[in-house]
C-alpha cells in the first residue's frame, strides 16, 4: 500500500497508538502516485487510510472516465477524493466534509491537486440550516438529531466532538455552488444522514449517473434501495462492503 517498508513501519506505529510524536505522519500510498497524505496521531486517520487503499470500499462499480465529475459526501481527510481524482486525471471532485478539523486536514492533503478538487465544509441535509453533530471518533461523526450511533463503543473519549455546529445544505445547492451540473459518480458515507439526504425523492439524484451509498441507522438496505430505484437507478448490493448499495443509471 505504501511506498516502502520504513513508511509501513511508521504507519503501523500510528495505527497501534505507539507514535510518540505529536506531529502528523506523512504517508505516500502507491495508488495515488505516491502523493503525500498527512495522518494525525491518536485519531482514526490511519484506519481511514487503510479502508481507502486496502479495503477500496469507495471504488465505483464501473471505472471512471478520465474527465469524470465526482461527488464525495463524507470526505473525512480526503483519501477517497485523492484516489478518485487520480483515477479521473482530467476530472473534478467535490469533497464534502461536516467536521471542521477533518475538512482542514482534507484541504491540506488535497492542495497539490489544485482546483480539480474542491473541499466544502458543510453537512449534507434536506434544507438550508445549522445542525449539531457529535461522535466518539473522527471517522464516525453523526448529526445529533439522528440519535446515537448504535455501533458506538461507549461514551465519547473526549468532548472535542460534542455539541459542535455546522452549516447544512441540500446537495443540489452544493452542486450549484460548486458549478457541477452533472455527477458521474457519487460516493455517500454520511453516518445515517443518508436517511434524509438520499430518500424522500431527493432531487439531486437526477444529476447522478452512478452512486454508492453506505447505509447506517436509521437508514436501511430497503429504504436506500427503494429510494435509488425510485430515482431511476438499477440497484444492487456492493460486493466490496456489506452495508453498501450501488445504483447505476442505464
Amino acid at each position: 500500500m505504501l511506498r516502502d517498508d520504513v513508511e509501513a513501519e511508521r504507519f503501523a506505529r500510528v495505527w497501534n497508538d505507539q507514535w510518540s510524536n505529536d506531529q502528523p505522519l506523512s504517508v505516500h500510498p502507491r495508488a495515488v502516485g505516491g502523493r503525500a497524505i498527512l495522518i494525525r496521531p491518536r485519531t482514526t486517520d490511519a484506519q481511514v487510510v487503510d479502508d481507502t487503499f486496502v479495503g477500496l470500499y469507495h471504488l465505483p462499480p464501473i471505472p471512471l472516465a478520465p474527465d469524470a465529475c465526482v461527488l464525495d459526501l463524507g470526505a473525512n481527510i480526503g483519501c477517497t477524493a485523492m484516489h478518485l481524482a487520480t483515477l479521473a486525471p482530467r476530472g473534478r471532485v467535490l469533497a464534502v466534509e461536516m467536521d471542521g478539523g477533518n475538512a482542514a486536514q482534507a484541504r491540506r492533503n488535497l492542495a497539490p491537486l489544485g482546483d480539480r478538487v474542491h473541499v466544502l465544509h458543510a453537512a449534507a441535509w434536506d434544507t438550508e440550516t445549522t445542525i449539531a453533530y457529535s461522535g466518539t471518533e473522527a471517522w464516525g461523526l453523526r448529526v445529533a438529531s439522528l440519535g446515537p450511533d448504535p455501533r458506538a463503543p461507549g461514551p465519547p473519549e473526549s468532548s472535542k466532538h460534542q455539541e459542535l455546529q455546522v452549516r447544512a445544505m441540500p446537495v443540489e445547492a452544493m452542486l450549484e455552488e460548486c458549478r457541477m451540473p452533472r455527477v458521474d459518480y457519487a460516493k455517500v458515507d454520511i453516518e445515517g444522514a443518508e436517511a434524509v439526504v438520499v430518500t424522500g425523492g431527493a432531487r439531486w439524484l437526477g444529476a447522478v449517473r452512478m452512486i454508492k451509498v453506505e447505509y447506517h441507522a436509521p437508514a436501511t438496505r430497503e429504504t436506500i434501495g427503494e429510494a435509488l430505484a425510485h430515482a431511476g437507478f438499477v440497484v444492487s448490493d456492493d460486493p466490496r462492503h456489506p452495508r453498501s448499495v450501488v445504483g447505476i443509471r442505464v
